[in-house]
C-alpha cells in the first residue's frame, strides 16, 4: 500500500494526542504528483491528461519556443549575446532558489508512525544544547543573606511576643514554601516558631513528620540569628489539645498573600494575650510585593539554605545524579523530565486528550465525581478544553514532549530522568517517548528496591529524591506548572544560571501540533524559537525582575548582577574527588615559573584527558631564591604594601609590574586545565613586623573602623604562629573586622589573577583555625567562577573533628604528609577506615561535594622534605607498594594529587596514573569501605589474631594493654566524648598535678600526669591579648620546671609519625596553654582542640591484611586486597560475606566472574570465595561481575 502522510499524520496525532491548530499550511503534498502543488493550481484527478488544456504546437522546434516566450531573443546573434547572457544567469538563479525551496519545503513531515514506534527526522545537537543560552545570566549570584554584617539582631528569649504554630499542608513542596512563610510572618511579629507540622494530605495520604525529612538541627542553627525555633510545645502549655482544636487559640481569618501590616494589626495582639497561637490555614498566606525585602531574603535563606534534606535522602540522591551522569561509560550529561500527566491532573485540567471512547466515558465519570461543580452537565466541556489548549493551560502528553525534544536537536541517545507519578494510560501512553528517547529512566530503574525500600515509608523521601535529582540535572524540562517545577527553576535561578531549564510554550506550540501539514524544518524552527522567547522562561527574560506570585520567583529580589564576565562552571564545586597535581613532593618551594609551565604543558598532554585538571604551586612561592632562604626563614618574602604575598619576580618574571600570578594563570587556562596556588595560615610574620596597613577592598584604600585605620599589628596573633613555622606565618583575629578584611583582600586578589584552587596550609588538624577556615569560605561563595577550598596538614584528624567543616571546604586532609615510604602507605589504613564507618568518604561541602584527601602521590622523581633542591631521586616505593598506594587512595575515594615531575614521567607512573579501572572506581564508585572478615595465610603460618587488624574488635579496643604499650597524646573535637578523662590532684599546697584517669583501672598502668602551673605571660606588645589567655595554665614535665608541654608539634609530621606530646622550653605561646573544662577536657589554646592519650602498639600499623570493597555504577563489585605483611600472602574471602556486606547488590544474585587488574587474571566464576596470593605490601584488585 502507497504511504499516505495525512493518514500517518492522523495516526500520529491518535497516538501522542495532537491538539487543533488555528492555521494552515499554505502548500499541500500530494502522493501521485510533484512533491508540493499551490491549492490554486487545478486538481488533477487521472493520469491520461483529462482536463488539461491541448497542445497544438507539440512539433515546434524547441528554439521556437524560446523564441515566442523570450521575443527580444532574434536570430541575429550579434544582437542577443547580451540577452542570452542574463537569461542564462537568471536561469541559474532561479534553480537555486528554486532548489532551496524544495529542500526547505520537501522536509518529512513532523514524525511518522509504525505501530507504536515514532519515527522523526534527526535533528544536528547544537554545541549549545546543554549549555546555557544566555551566558549574561551565569554573572548572578545569590545574595539572601542578612544585611545586619552576621549579627544577631534577634531579642533576648524573655522578649519574644509569644509562640506561632502552624500545619504545613498539601505535598512536599507546598509543605516547604508553608515553612517558608511561617518563619517570615515569626519574623515579622517577633514570636517564637514552634516546629511546623506536615499535616496528612488527602491526596499525598502521607505522615511524614519534620524531622523524617529534613535536618532539624541545621534548620534551627541555621536561623539562629534570624527567628528563634522551637522543637515542640513549651512544657508550660500544659492542654495541647486545645491548641489544635479551640477556637480561642486559632488565628483563622488570615487572608491569603496578606501583607505583613495585617499580621501586626490583626495577629500579634492575640498572640501577645493568649502567648501562644495556631494559625490555620496557613497556605499562600504571605504575600510577597507587599512584605518588606528583608523578609523575602529571610524566605530565601530558608527555603535555599535552611530546609537541608536528611544526609541519607542527600546521598541517595548523589548516588542517583552520578549513575545517571555516567551511563555511557563515561562521563554524559543528563535531561531531568518533569512530567505532569497522572491522572488526577489529566482530569483537574478539563482538558481533551485524544483516546477511545471507553477513556472518554471513564475520564467524565472520574471528573463528575471529584469536581461535580466545574464539571455540571459536561456540555460546556469541549469548547472549555478548546481554550484552555489554545491559552497553554493543558498539561503536555508523553508524545508531545518527545516531539518537543526531539525537534529542539537533543537525539535519541539523551539520557533523561524522569519525574513523575503513575501516567495516565500506562505504557502505551509512554511509548511514543520511550522510542523516540529509549534512555529513559526513573529512580526505580535506576536504583535497586533495596536502596530504595528505606525511602518508600514516606511518601515526602521519594519526592525529595526526584526533587534533588532534578536540581542537580544539566538541563531541566518543566512540561505543567506545579510547586515541584517552579521550585526547582527557582532554586537553578537562585544559584546562578548555570543550569539550563526549559519551559515550553504550551499555548504557542499548540498551534504547530495542530497543524498537519507542517514540514519538520518549519517545526523545528518555530519549537527552537518558542525556547527562546520570553514567555518559555528558558533562562531569563525581562519578565522576569517583576515580583511574582510565588515563592521560587520571589527570590530574584535577592539577585544582583555582576560587572564583569567570568569562566563559570556548570557543575557543582569538585563533584567527584579532584585531580591533579602539585608541585610540593618534587620541588618542595623552589619550582620557578619555567619549571612550573613546562610541567603544566606535560599535564594537559597526558593527564589531562584522564581527568588530572589542577596543576597547583605549592608552597612559598614568594620567598626569594636566595642564600640563607629556606622553608622556615624570615625576611625573604616579597609581600606589597598591604602585607599580602606576591610572586617572587625572580622565580616568576611575569609577575612584575603587579601583575602577579595573571599571565600564568592565564596560560594555565589555554593549555585547558584549572590554576592553583597554596597558601599558609593568617598573615605572615614579615608583614608583621613591617606593620603594613589592612586593604579594604571595597574602597581600595587602607581599612578604617572606629575612626582609625588598622594595621598588620592590629590583627595578628603573636601567640598563635604556626606551630611548625614559627618564623612564617600566625593567625589573625576573625572576630575583627580588619582581621576579615585582610584575609578578604588576599582572595579577591587571587580571584583577580585567575585562581581556581587554594590550598589553605597550617589551618587544620592540629593546627586547626576554625575562624579562618569559615571566613574564606564565605569569601570563596561570592566569586563569580568556582574555586576548590583544601585543607592541610591532617595531623591527627579524627572524623568527629572534621564532622564540622566538611560543609564549608571541598578537599581537607586526614593525615600527615605523605612520603615515599611503605611507613607512610601503611599508616593510612586506620584512618581511612575511620573516615568511612563515619560515612565522610563523600560529604557537602563548599557549593559542591568535600572529599578526605590522603596527600599527594610521591611516585616517579622526587625531592626531600624541607629541600632547597628540586627533582633529583626516585620514588622509595616498590612497584607492589606504588600499587597498594594507588588502589587504597582511590577506592577511598581521595583526591588523587600527582607529586612527581611530570617531566620525567615514565611509562609505569604513567600506567598506574591513568589505570581506568582505578579512576572510574576513584570517582564513580559508591559504598566504598573497609571489610572486615577476610582471613590471611603466608609462608610463615597463619596470621595470629593480634596482627590481623582486620579484626572489628582489634581495632576498636585493644583486647590488652601490654606494658610495651606507649601513650601517645593526640587532639580531637571538645565534642569528641573520648576527650573526657581529665582531672586535678593537689600533691601539697602550691603543686597541682593533671592527670589522664581513663585508663587508671588497669593496675600496671601508672596514670599519665604533668604538673600545672599558671601560664608565662609576655611582654607588652601581647597586652591586648592577654585577657584572652588569663586563666590558662602550662602542663610541665614532672622532672623539669622549665620546660612546657605543647599541643601541636613545632614540626610537619609525616603520615607514619605517631605524636607522643613532647615539650619544649615555656614561653608565650598559645601551643603552651591549656584550659582544664569542668566536663573532664582539656583544652589547647592554640588549635581549640581537646587532649587525650591512647595507648597504641608500636607496629600496630604496618602488619596484618586488609580488604576494601566498593559498587560500581554499572552493578560491579569492586574488591581489593592489601597485603601489609613483610612476606607474601594469601587472603581469602567468603562470597557469603560480602553479600551481607553490600545488601542489595549484585553479589547476592548468583554466580560471579571476576577478574584482578593488576595482573590481568582471568579468576573465572567464583562460587563460594575469592582466594588470591598477594605479594608483600601489594595488592590484589578484582573486579566482579554477578547475577
Amino acid at each position: 500500500m502507497t504511504y499516505s502522510p495525512k493518514r500517518a499524520m492522523a495516526e500520529l496525532r491518535h497516538s501522542i494526542s495532537l491538539g487543533p491548530r488555528a492555521t494552515s499550511s499554505p502548500m499541500k503534498r500530494d502522493e501521485d504528483s510533484s512533491p508540493f502543488i499551490s491549492d490554486a493550481q487545478p486538481h488533477q484527478d487521472d493520469d491520461d491528461g483529462r482536463g488539461r488544456p491541448p497542445f497544438k504546437d507539440r512539433d515546434r522546434p524547441f528554439w521556437s519556443h524560446f523564441q515566442s516566450l523570450c521575443p527580444f531573443l532574434g536570430d541575429d546573434a550579434k544582437t542577443s549575446k547580451i540577452s542570452i547572457f542574463f537569461l542564462i544567469l537568471v536561469a541559474l538563479l532561479g534553480f537555486v532558489s528554486i532548489f532551496a525551496i524544495v529542500k526547505r519545503v520537501n522536509a518529512p513531515y513532523l514524525c511518522k508512525k509504525d505501530g507504536i514506534t515514532l519515527h522523526c527526522p534527526h535533528v544536528k545537537e547544537a554545541p549549545s544544547l546543554w549549555e546555557n543560552p544566555y551566558s549574561a545570566t551565569t554573572s548572578w549570584k545569590p545574595c539572601a543573606e542578612r544585611r545586619a554584617g552576621g549579627i544577631s539582631d534577634l531579642p533576648p528569649e524573655n522578649e519574644t511576643n509569644g509562640y506561632i504554630f502552624i500545619h504545613a499542608e498539601g505535598g512536599l513542596n507546598q509543605q516547604r514554601i508553608a515553612i517558608c512563610n511561617a518563619v517570615g510572618v515569626a519574623k515579622i511579629m517577633n514570636a517564637t516558631l514552634i516546629l511546623p507540622v506536615l499535616k496528612q494530605d488527602q491526596i499525598w495520604k502521607d505522615q511524614t513528620k519534620f524531622e523524617d525529612i529534613f535536618d532539624v538541627d541545621h534548620f534551627i542553627d541555621y536561623l539562629k540569628d534570624d527567628v528563634r525555633i522551637v522543637r515542640d510545645i513549651p512544657e508550660w502549655f500544659t492542654d495541647r489539645t486545645e491548641l489544635f482544636s479551640s477556637i480561642r487559640r486559632t488565628v483563622k481569618n488570615i487572608p491569603k498573600y496578606a501583607p505583613a501590616q495585617f499580621y501586626i494589626d490583626n495577629v500579634l495582639p492575640r498572640i501577645k494575650e493568649k502567648k501562644i497561637m495556631a494559625l490555620k490555614p496557613f497556605v499562600d498566606r504571605l504575600g510577597y510585593d507587599n512584605v518588606p525585602q528583608e523578609i523575602n531574603r529571610l524566605r530565601c535563606r530558608v527555603n535555599y539554605h535552611a530546609l537541608k534534606f536528611l544526609p541519607e535522602i542527600e546521598q541517595m540522591a548523589d548516588l542517583l545524579a552520578s549513575r545517571m551522569r555516567n551511563r555511557t561509560g563515561s562521563s554524559n550529561p543528563y535531561m531531568a523530565l518533569h512530567l505532569r500527566f497522572e491522572k488526577g491532573m489529566v482530569g483537574l485540567s478539563f482538558c481533551d486528550f485524544v483516546g477511545t471512547r471507553e477513556e472518554k466515558a471513564l475520564m467524565a465519570k472520574y471528573r463528575e465525581k471529584e469536581w461535580p461543580r466545574r464539571y455540571k452537565n459536561g456540555t460546556h466541556l469541549w469548547q472549555l478544553a478548546l481554550q484552555k489548549r489554545k491559552e497553554g493551560r493543558c498539561p503536555l502528553e508523553p508524545g508531545e514532549v518527545a516531539v518537543i525534544l526531539r525537534a529542539m536537536g537533543y537525539p535519541k541517545e539523551t539520557q533523561i530522568y524522569v519525574a513523575s507519578g503513575q501516567v495516565y494510560g500506562g505504557h502505551n501512553r509512554m511509548a511514543p517517548l520511550r522510542n523516540m528517547f529509549p534512555n529513559l529512566v526513573t529512580k526505580e530503574e535506576l536504583a535497586t528496591k533495596q536502596e530504595l525500600d528505606h525511602f518508600r515509608k514516606h511518601v515526602t523521601s521519594l519526592a525529595a529524591l526526584d526533587f534533588l535529582v532534578c536540581l542537580k540535572s544539566d538541563v531541566f524540562v518543566m512540561t505543567h506548572g506545579g510547586n515541584f517545577a517552579k521550585l526547582i527553576i527557582g532554586a537553578r535561578r537562585y544559584m546562578g544560571h548555570r543550569l539550563k531549564s526549559i519551559k515550553p510554550d504550551k499555548g504557542l506550540m499548540s498551534k504547530s501540533f495542530g497543524d498537519p501539514y507542517m514540514g519538520w524544518a518549519t517545526f523545528a524552527e518555530e519549537t527552537l524559537f518558542s525556547s527562546q522567547i520570553p514567555n518559555t522562561h528558558t533562562q531569563l527574560s525581562s519578565a522576569q525582575f517583576l515580583v511574582m506570585k510565588k515563592i521560587f520567583v520571589f527570590c530574584f529580589l535577592c539577585l544582583f548582577l555582576g560587572f564583569h564576565s567570568q569562566r563559570v562552571s556548570s557543575q557543582e564545586h569538585a563533584s567527584t574527588p579532584p585531580r591533579g597535581w602539585n608541585s610540593y613532593d618534587s620541588f618542595c618551594w623552589t619550582i620557578s615559573e619555567e619549571e612550573y609551565l613546562a610541567s603544566a604543558d606535560v599535564i594537559a598532554k597526558q593527564l589531562l584527558p584522564h581527568g588530572y585538571e589542577y596543576a597547583v604551586v605549592d608552597y612559598l612561592w614568594y620567598r626569594r631564591k636566595v642564600p640563607g632562604a629556606y622553608v622556615d626563614s624570615l625576611g625573604f618574602d616579597v609581600i606589597d604594601k598591604w602585607g599580602r604575598p606576591i610572586p617572587d619576580p625572580g622565580r616568576w618574571p611575569s609577575s612584575k609590574g603587579g601583575n602577579g600570578f595573571t599571565e600564568v594563570a592565564s596560560k594555565v587556562h589555554q593549555m585547558g586545565l584549572k590554576f592553583g596556588i597554596h597558601l599558609m595560615r593568617g598573615i605572615s610574620t614579615q608583614a608583621v613586623n613591617a606593620n603594613t596597613p589592612i586593604l579594604d577592598v571595597t574602597t581600595g584604600t587602607a581599612y578604617k573602623e572606629s575612626g582609625r585605620i588598622w594595621t598588620a599589628k592590629d590583627i595578628a596573633i603573636t601567640a598563635r604562629r604556626c606551630a611548625w613555622m614559627q618564623n612564617g606565618f600566625m593567625s589573625v583575629n576573625t572576630t575583627l573586622g580588619a582581621g576579615k578584611a585582610f584575609l578578604k583582600s588576599l582572595y579577591v586578589q587571587y580571584d583577580e589573577w585567575g585562581v581556581d584552587f587554594v590550598k589553605n596550609d597550617c589551618v587544620f588538624g592540629e593546627d586547626i583555625d576554625v575562624g579562618e577556615i569559615t571566613v574564606v569560605s564565605e569569601v570563596l561563595k561570592q566569586f563569580d567562577h568556582p574555586v576548590v577550598y583544601s585543607l592541610s596538614p591532617g595531623t591527627q584528624v579524627t572524623p568527629a573533628l572534621a564532622k564540622g567543616l566538611t560543609g564549608i571546604v571541598n578537599m581537607y586532609r586526614i593525615t600527615g604528609d605523605d612520603w615515599d615510604t611503605w611507613g607512610d602507605v601503611a599508616a593510612h589504613f586506620d584512618v581511612t577506615r575511620d573516615f568511612a564507618a563515619a560515612n565522610l568518604i563523600v560529604a557537602n561541602g563548599l557549593l559542591g561535594k568535600s572529599w578526605p584527601d590522603l596527600d599527594m602521590l610521591p611516585l616517579g622523581w622526587l625531592t626531600d622534605p624541607g629541600s632547597n633542591d628540586g627533582p633529583h631521586r626516585q620514588t622509595k616505593l616498590t612497584l607492589d607498594e606504588q600499587r597498594t598506594q594507588m588502589t587504597l587512595w582511590s577506592i577511598a575515594k581521595s583526591p588523587l594529587m600527582f607529586g612527581g615531575d611530570v617531566r620525567k614521567l615514565d611509562a609505569a607512573t604513567t600506567s598506574l596514573l591513568t589505570n581506568p579501572t582505578l579512576l572510574e572506581i576513584n570517582s564513580f564508585s559508591s559504598n566504598n569501605k573497609e571489610f572486615p572478615l577476610i582471613s590471611g595465610t603466608s609462608s610463615k603460618g597463619d596470621i595470629e589474631n593480634d596482627d590481623l587488624i582486620n579484626s572489628w574488635q582489634s581495632r576498636r579496643h585493644l583486647k590488652s594493654l601490654q606494658p610495651s604499650d606507649s601513650q601517645v597524646l593526640h587532639l580531637t573535637s571538645c565534642a569528641d566524648e573520648k576527650a573526657i578523662g581529665w582531672s586535678t590532684k593537689a600533691l601539697d599546697q602550691d603543686l597541682e598535678h593533671i592527670c589522664w584517669k581513663e585508663h587508671s583501672r588497669k593496675k600496671y598502668q601508672t596514670p599519665f600526669c604533668l604538673n600545672k602551673r599558671e601560664s608565662i605571660l609576655s611582654v607588652e606588645e601581647d597586652i591586648m591579648y592577654k585577657q584572652q589567655y588569663q586563666g590558662k595554665v602550662n602542663l610541665l614535665a614532672s622532672d623539669r620546671e622549665d620546660m612546657c608541654l605543647h599541643g601541636s608539634p613545632k614540626r610537619k609530621l609525616t603520615s607514619k609519625e605517631l605524636k607522643r606530646g613532647f615539650f619544649s622550653p615555656c614561653g608565650w605561646d598559645a601551643n603552651q596553654m591549656w584550659e582544664l573544662n569542668p566536663n573532664g577536657t582539656l583544652s589547647n589554646s592554640y588549635s581549640g582542640l581537646c587532649a587525650t592519650v591512647n595507648s597504641v602498639k608500636g607496629k600496630a600499623n604496618s602488619v596484618g591484611v586488609r580488604a576494601w570493597i566498593a559498587t560500581g555504577r554499572n552493578g560491579e563489585i569492586y574488591v581489593a586486597f592489601f597485603n601489609l605483611n613483610s612476606a607474601k600472602t594469601t587472603i581469602t574471602a567468603q562470597k557469603s560475606d560480602l553479600a551481607k556486606a553490600l545488601p542489595g547488590s549484585r553479589v547476592s544474585a548468583g554466580p560471579c566472574k571476576a577478574t584482578e587488574v593488576w595482573s590481568g587474571q582471568d579468576l573465572g566464576i567464583i562460587d563460594q570465595a575469592i582466594s588470591f596470593g598477594v605479594e608483600t605490601h601489594g595488592t590484589a584488585l578484582f573486579v566482579l561481575h554477578c547475577g
